[in-house]
C-alpha cells in the first residue's frame, strides 16, 4: 500500500512536469511541395493532389477535376490504370450464388462513359481502361477534365451484402502527346505562364545585377500582379541576370525585368522589337512588353518587361499587373504610353444577382453531393453590415428523399445556412429562401460562396442513373451585401499578427513603399516574396507599389507611404534614422537588436543568425505604419519574411517586436511597458532613447510563472522525501 502511495506521488510529479516538457517543443510548419512527375506522359492520382476515394454501396459517386497542359497535342493510346480494393461482406451461405455479381463501377470522362467494370469478388484489383482521345476534350468553361466514378451494387438490396470500394492514389493516367510551341499572344496573358494543369506553374523573375530602385519596383509590381491574376498559384523564383546556367534558363518560364541597357540577356533573344546599343530603337519613353518562345527550351516562354528608362519599365510592369494587355504591331508586342494613377476599383454592388456576377443557372443532378463555387469581391477597407443575406432562388424534384437531401451554403469554408427540401418547395416554379451572411464570415478581397446540394432518391435501391433527381439554382438568386467602411488606423493594428492590415487597405498597393538595401540580392528576393503575397490578397485591378533604396528616400514619400523595410539593419540608413523609435533598437554598427524587454535575456552569440520583425507608427505620419523585416544575416531576413507571411506562424506575433530563429518565434509588446506603471525596471543608460519601463500586470504574472513552478516542484520533492523517510523508518 505504501509503495502504491509512493508510486502515485511520483506519477503525479511526472504528470505535472509533462505539460512543461510538451510546451517547450515547437512544431515546424513546412510549405506543401508539389510531387515531381516521374514521366511527363504518366501521372498518379496523388500527383493530382487527390486522396484515396472511398465508395460505399449500394450506390456512391466520386468526382475528380484536373487540367492538362495547353501545349500538349494529344495522341491516341491514352489509358487509365485503376488500383482498387474491393470488399464484399456479409454474404450468407444461402445467398452465395446470388452474390457472385456484386456490382458495377462505371467510369465516365467529361460526361461520357469509358468503362463499366464488374466487381464480383473481394481483394486488390487493377484495371486498365483505354481512353479515346476525344473523351479527354473538356466541356467545362474552365477547361478542366471531369473524371466521375459511379458505384452501383443493387445486389446489396436483395441479399445480405455490403460492398465497399477504395480507389488508391497509385492509380494513374498515361496520356501520349506531342509538345507544341506555346502561344505567345499577349492578349491571352497570364497564359501560357499559368495553365492550371497537372503541373505546377513556375516562373523565374530575372532582375539586373545592379538594379535601380525603379527596376526593383517593377519586379515587385510584376510579382504582385502575377499572383493576383493566377489565384496565388504560381511558384516564383528570383535570379540576377548574370551567372545563370543553361539549365536554369531552360527549367522554367522567364520574366526579364529591367531597362534595356540593364539586361544583357535581351541580346540573346529574337524579339519583335529588338535592342540595339542599349535601347529599343522605336519605343521612345513607352513601356515595352514582349513574349517569345524561349531559345533555351521550346516548352517555355520568355516575357520581357522593359523600356528605355526607369519610367518606361515601371509603366510596362504596371500594365502587366492588370492582366489585360493590348497588342501593338505583333500579337506578342505591346507598347505602353501612359498608366493613369487613378484607382479603378472593382467594388461589388450592394444588390446584385448571380447573373450579374456572370454566372448562369446551375442544375444539380444525380445521386450524391455536388458543389458549385461563386466568387464575391469585397473592397479592402470595407465590410458587410448585419443586414447582408444570400437569397437562394431554386426548384427541386419531388422524387427525393427529403430526410437525406438538402441544400447547404458555405462562405469561405464556413457553413452559414441550409435549406430543407420538401413537396412545398417542389410545387413552386421557384422557391426563395434568405440566408443571412454574418459579417464575421466575410473578408477583404475575394470571398468564396459554395452551394452544395445532396440528392438521395426515395428508394435506397433505386437506380442511381434514374432521371428526375435534381435541384436547379436559378441565376436570379440575389446577394444583398450593403457595405460599410472598416477604417484601419495604427490603433486598430496593435500587433504584427494583424498583417497584412493595413498594407492592403488600398487594393492597388499605392500607399505602400518598400525600403530596400543596396547590393543585397537576398533581401530583394524577400521583398519580391512579400509583394507577391500582398498581390494575392488585395486583388487590385492594377498594382502601383513604390520602392526606394534606404539611403535615398524622397522627403515627400516619408509621410505618404506605409513602409516595409527589408534588409540588414547596419547597411540601411533608413533603419538608423528610426532606430530610437524601434521597439528593439540596434546599437551603432550592430545588427543585433536590443532584447531588453524580453522575459528572459540571454547572452547571444553575435555569429548566430536571427531575424527581427518590428512594428511602429511612422514618425512622419502616425496614420501610416512601418514594419521592418530585418536580420543579422541573409538567413535571418529570410526567417523574418517567412514568419510574417506564414499563416501558421503569424498568430504568434502578438506584439510589436519579434525575434525569429530557425526554430523559434519569440514575440513581445514593448508598448505595454510604457502604458503601465508597475514595478519599474532599471535599463542600461547607454542605449539611445531608452528609459525605465514599467512592467505591466500581464507581464508580472508571466514572470512569476517560473517561480511558482519552481516552488511547486520543490514542495513535491519535499513531500517525496518525507514519504521515503517515513517508509524507511517504519521498515
Amino acid at each position: 500500500m505504501k509503495k502504491s502511495a509512493l508510486s502515485l506521488i511520483i506519477f503525479s510529479l511526472c504528470l505535472m512536469l509533462l505539460p512543461a516538457t510538451i510546451g517547450s517543443a515547437r512544431g515546424l510548419a513546412t510549405d506543401s511541395q508539389s510531387i515531381p512527375l516521374l514521366d511527363e506522359s504518366s501521372f498518379t492520382f496523388s500527383q493530382l493532389r487527390e486522396e484515396e476515394l472511398r465508395m460505399f454501396g449500394p450506390f456512391a459517386t466520386e468526382t475528380m477535376l484536373f487540367g492538362l497542359p495547353a501545349n500538349w497535342q494529344l495522341l491516341e493510346g491514352a489509358k487509365l490504370e485503376l488500383d482498387m480494393e474491393v470488399s464484399i461482406q456479409g454474404v450468407s451461405a444461402t445467398n452465395a450464388a446470388s452474390a457472385a455479381y456484386g456490382g458495377t463501377l462505371t467510369v465516365a470522362l467529361n460526361g461520357n462513359v469509358v468503362a463499366a467494370l464488374p466487381l464480383n469478388q473481394s481483394g486488390t484489383i487493377t484495371q486498365t481502361i483505354p481512353i479515346p482521345m476525344q473523351r479527354l476534350q473538356s466541356i467545362r468553361p474552365d477547361g478542366r477534365v471531369d473524371l466521375t466514378f459511379l458505384l452501383s451494387s443493387s445486389e446489396a438490396c436483395l441479399i445480405d451484402q455490403k460492398m465497399d470500394v477504395v480507389i488508391h492514389t497509385s492509380s494513374r493516367f498515361t496520356i501520349p502527346h506531342d509538345i507544341i510551341l506555346p502561344d505567345t499572344n499577349l492578349a491571352k496573358f497570364p497564359r501560357p505562364l499559368y495553365q492550371d494543369s497537372i503541373f505546377s506553374d513556375s516562373v523565374r523573375i530575372i532582375i539586373p545585377d545592379q538594379p535601380t530602385a525603379a527596376e526593383l519596383q517593377s519586379a515587385l509590381t510584376v510579382a504582385a500582379g502575377l499572383q493576383a491574376r493566377t489565384g496565388n498559384s504560381m511558384l516564383i523564383d528570383v535570379a540576377p541576370s548574370s551567372g545563370l546556367t543553361e539549365d536554369k534558363l531552360a527549367d522554367s518560364h522567364l520574366i526579364l525585368i529591367g531597362n534595356a541597357a540593364s539586361q544583357p540577356l535581351l541580346y540573346q533573344l529574337l524579339l519583335p522589337l529588338s535592342v540595339s546599343e542599349g535601347k529599343f530603337a522605336s519605343a521612345g519613353d513607352a513601356g515595352v512588353l514582349q513574349m517569345i518562345v524561349s531559345p533555351w527550351s521550346t516548352e517555355r516562354i520568355v516575357l520581357v518587361v522593359s523600356g528605355n528608362n526607369d519610367q518606361a519599365t515601371v509603366k510596362a510592369a504596371q500594365a502587366l499587373s492588370t492582366g489585360v494587355i493590348r497588342s501593338n504591331t505583333a500579337p506578342n508586342l505591346a507598347l505602353i504610353t501612359n498608366v493613369n494613377s487613378r484607382s479603378y476599383s472593382n467594388e461589388s454592388s450592394t444588390d446584385q444577382t448571380l447573373a450579374g456576377l456572370g454566372y448562369e443557372n446551375v442544375v444539380f443532378e444525380g445521386r450524391g453531393e455536388t458543389t458549385e463555387t461563386f466568387q464575391i469581391y469585397i473592397p479592402t477597407g470595407q465590410t458587410v453590415t448585419s443586414e447582408a443575406y444570400f437569397e437562394v432562388s431554386f426548384s427541386n424534384s419531388m422524387l427525393l428523399n427529403y430526410a437525406r437531401s438538402g441544400l447547404f451554403v458555405l462562405l469561405n469554408d464556413k457553413p452559414i445556412g441550409s435549406i430543407r427540401l420538401s413537396d412545398e418547395t417542389a410545387n413552386k416554379s421557384n422557391s426563395r429562401v434568405r440566408i443571412p451572411i454574418p459579417p464575421s464570415a466575410i473578408k477583404s478581397g475575394l470571398n468564396y460562396l459554395d452551394v452544395t446540394v445532396a440528392l438521395e432518391p426515395l428508394e435506397e435501391c433505386a437506380d442511381p442513373n434514374q432521371a428526375g433527381l435534381f435541384v436547379t439554382l436559378w441565376s436570379d438568386s440575389r446577394l444583398y451585401m450593403p457595405l460599410g467602411p472598416a477604417p484601419v488606423s495604427t490603433v486598430d493594428v496593435p500587433d504584427l499578427a494583424t498583417y497584412p492590415a493595413p498594407f492592403v487597405q488600398i487594393p492597388e498597393l499605392s500607399k505602400i513603399a518598400f525600403i530596400l538595401q543596396h547590393d543585397n540580392f537576398e533581401s530583394w528576393r524577400s521583398a519580391i516574396k512579400i509583394a507577391a503575397d500582398l498581390g494575392s490578397i488585395s486583388e487590385g485591378v492594377i498594382f502601383t507599389p513604390a520602392a526606394f533604396y534606404a539611403d535615398d528616400i524622397p522627403e515627400a514619400a516619408r509621410s505618404t507611404y506605409s513602409m516595409l523595410a527589408v534588409g540588414i539593419p547596419s547597411k540601411m540608413k533608413f533603419i538608423s534614422e528610426i532606430n530610437d523609435k524601434l521597439p528593439g533598437p540596434f546599437a551603432n554598427g550592430s545588427d543585433l537588436a536590443n532584447e531588453k524587454e524580453l522575459q528572459v535575456i540571454y547572452e547571444i552569440d553575435p555569429k548566430m543568425s536571427a531575424g527581427y520583425l518590428e512594428l511602429l507608427p511612422s514618425p512622419w505620419n502616425p496614420q501610416n505604419l512601418i514594419i521592418t523585416v530585418v536580420g543579422n544575416s541573409p538567413d535571418g531576413v529570410l526567417w523574418a519574411t517567412d514568419t510574417l507571411l506564414n499563416e501558421i506562424d503569424r498568430p504568434k506575433l502578438l506584439g510589436n517586436f519579434a525575434v525569429i530563429t530557425e526554430e523559434q518565434v519569440i514575440a513581445i509588446d514593448t508598448r505595454l511597458f510604457a502604458r503601465q506603471n508597475v514595478m519599474p525596471t532599471a535599463v542600461p543608460t547607454n542605449i539611445p532613447g531608452a528609459s525605465a519601463p514599467a512592467a505591466p500586470t500581464r507581464s508580472l504574472t508571466t514572470r512569476l510563472l517560473p517561480v511558482a513552478l519552481g516552488m511547486t516542484v520543490f514542495l513535491i520533492f519535499v513531500v517525496i522525501g518525507i514519504a521515503l523517510y517515513t517508509n524507511r523508518k517504519r521498515k
